[in-house]
This record gives structure tokens, C-alpha cells and sequence, in this order.
């Protein structure tokens, strides 16, 4: 008759052993949540992926050309990746900007 006692005993201290696992489960707080990064990032020289700015220099000018500007020279690429020149318009010398999005403006002087 011992056997039947042996297995309550057992079976007692498996159920007091999972029930003590689910409670310290439930007590147990959350782990901290991860502070971002607070370095702020050094801003890339090149535009970022997916902008339309030109990757040339003839690209840019025909931009500026299908703006309604003639005679484009000294374009340099700028260091954001839009680009920078002078053109003429109305018999005008003006300087002009193409940007990320491929946006051409005449910039004031």
C-alpha cells in the first residue's frame, strides 16, 4: 500500500513545482526596453537610395535645359547631391539650382 502514497507524494510535488514556476512566470518583470542609439548620424555626402537627383553632370544640365534655361556652365555637384550651376534666361545670366527630387530653381542672388 505504500506505492499508492508514493505516487500522491510525487504527483503533489511535480503539481507545487509547476505551480511555483507559473507564479515566479507572472512575477518576473519585463526586460527594460533598449534605448535607441542618441548619436546622432553623420549625413551621407551622396543623396540617399531612392532620390532622383542626376548622377551626371549631363543629366543635371538637361534638367536645367528642360526648365526653360540655355547656355548652362560651371555646374558642380554640391556636397547633398544637388547640383549647381549658371544659365541664362530672358537674355539673363542667373544661377540655378537641380535638387534631390530633380527639381530645378533659379536662386537669388
Amino acid at each position: 500500500m505504500k506505492q499508492p502514497l508514493m505516487k500522491q507524494t510525487v504527483l503533489t510535488a511535480v503539481a507545487m513545482l509547476a505551480a511555483t514556476g507559473i507564479a515566479v512566470a507572472q512575477t518576473t518583470p519585463p526586460a527594460a526596453p533598449t534605448v535607441p542609439e542618441t548619436q546622432p548620424k553623420a549625413q551621407p555626402k551622396t543623396p540617399p537610395a531612392g532620390a532622383t537627383t542626376s548622377t551626371s553632370a549631363n543629366a543635371a544640365k538637361a534638367q536645367i535645359e528642360a526648365s526653360g534655361y540655355t547656355g548652362v556652365k560651371a555646374l558642380k555637384r554640391q556636397e547633398d547631391g544637388s547640383w549647381q550651376a549658371r544659365a541664362m534666361k530672358n537674355n539673363v545670366e542667373v544661377a540655378v539650382s537641380v535638387d534631390g527630387r530633380g527639381n530645378v530653381t533659379q536662386m537669388s542672388r
